[in-house]
């Protein structure tokens, strides 16, 4: 599902959920929003926080139409983009959403203990970098182990384009750089249980279904229980956020069944 956030009422089975609530998840910035709907009829809904793409400079409206089927409360976040705010305060604000959703869970009827943070392109490297590197959400007195799953739909595995150009990388868009804020750098056994999906080879962008295959299959190697990587035959990167859908909601059973 792509469009505009000011159409936030064009949501597959929209009668299954509550009025919209549009929450400020800091006062610092007007771009500080996220998009709640809660399940109607449903105390402590599992959540999912999903943050969109657009290299990091269009705020585009993304979220699995999957997801809206009145079994989770989603929300759909905004973050500073590339014209206001330089790297990595797009992580930052990634990073205060997430505490803030944590933080706040009862408040927004949603069970503490079940909330998924994922992402489509720029999104899922958001989603990644700020869970799976300890400094984001520590500073706010969280961990990864307070996230029940990442939702990593072709999300960059090395530092992000836009992240490295930002910092004074010029060697330009494909030339990888594994520091600190790349996911791949973090890699560890205890992680949250893992969805990562991309496109296939030579329809995605270049190397990112390789990147992603590589963050498996290190997990797997280390030990990690629950990761699952794929890659969607004839899919290029666009085509990942539909075809996704029902590995994503699988993926989702999954883990609550384990809780």
């Amino acid at each position: 599902m792509r469009g505009s956030f000011d159409k936030m009422e064009v949501i597959p089975f929209a009668e299954r959920y509550e009025p919209v609530q549009v929450l400020a998840y800091s006062n610092e910035h007007p771009q500080h929003v996220l998009y709640l709907r809660r399940p109607k009829g449903k105390k402590n809904a599992p959540l999912v926080l999903f943050f969109h793409g657009g290299g990091m400079t269009q705020g585009l409206r993304e979220c699995p139409d999957c997801l809206y089927r009145g079994e989770y409360a989603v929300i759909e976040a905004r973050y500073r983009l590339a014209d206001v705010a330089k790297a990595p305060a797009q992580a930052e604000d990634a990073a205060k959403a997430i505490a803030y959703c944590l933080a706040n869970a009862g408040k927004m009827g949603i069970d503490r203990g079940k909330v998924f943070v994922g992402g489509m392109s720029a999104g899922a490297y958001l989603a990644a970098i700020t869970v799976m590197a300890p400094c984001f959400l520590a500073q706010y007195g969280f961990t990864h182990n307070d996230i029940a799953g990442l939702i990593l739909l072709s999300g960059q595995m090395t530092t992000h384009f836009k992240f490295k150009a930002d910092m004074g990388d010029t060697r330009g868009q494909f030339a990888p750089d594994y520091g600190e804020y790349a996911p791949m750098a973090h890699l560890s056994k205890d992680l949250p249980p893992m969805l990562l999906v991309t496109g296939e080879p030579g329809l995605d962008i270049l190397a990112r279904p390789e990147e992603n295959a590589f963050v498996a299959a290190t997990l797997k190697a280390l030990g990690h229980p629950f990761v699952r990587c794929y890659s969607l035959k004839g899919h290029n990167h666009g085509m990942v956020l539909d075809g996704g859908n029902e590995l994503i909601c699988q993926f989702i059973k999954d883990v609550l069944q384990g809780k």
